[in-house]
Order: C-alpha cells, then sequence, then structure tokens
C-alpha cells in the first residue's frame, strides 16, 4: 500500500483549544488500484507540533493500525518525494 498524497480536507478547534480534529483524504496505491479515503482524525493539541502536521500524523497512525498493515499483508509505504505536510498546506 503506497501513500500518494494527502490533503486536509477540513480543520478545527474544540472550544478550548485542547484538540485539533479534521478530515484528510489519502490518495493510495493498493493491490495495482487507486483508493481515495477520507479519514476521521483528532488530536491534543501540542505548542511544539503545527495542527496539520497533527492531523496527518494521525491519519497515518491510523493506516498503520488497519488490519493488513498489521498482520503484516501489506506494508505501508510512502510515495518517494512524497512531503506530507507541504501537500497539507494545499487544503
Amino acid at each position: 500500500m503506497i501513500v500518494l498524497d494527502n490533503v486536509i480536507v477540513s480543520m478545527g478547534f474544540s472550544p478550548d483549544d485542547s484538540e485539533v480534529s479534521g478530515q484528510v483524504k489519502v490518495s493510495l496505491k493498493d493491490a495495482g488500484r487507486l483508493r481515495s479515503l477520507t479519514l476521521e482524525c483528532r488530536c491534543a493539541t501540542s505548542q511544539r507540533v503545527r495542527p496539520d502536521a497533527l492531523l496527518i500524523g494521525e491519519a497515518i497512525q491510523q493506516l498503520r493500525r488497519s488490519p493488513r498493515v498489521r498482520s503484516g499483508e501489506v506494508r505501508l509505504e510512502f510515495a518517494k518525494g512524497l512531503k506530507p505536510i507541504e501537500t497539507a498546506r494545499a487544503a
């Protein structure tokens, strides 16, 4: 499974700014087929990490927790030259 691209579709903060949430659209090549997934992401905010980076990181963690990746059936790889955070800014 190769991650080709990712884009933050939506992003928002909790009323007290302690959490960031949003949707991350991930384009994949899986078993020769192109797929697109939209993942719901939520995580605690950080003074050291940008909110877009937190959401992209959470999306990647969700992909790593998928049954096929966890079982070792497929490996999670990234397209050559993919810069997830720069891509995320396009949203």
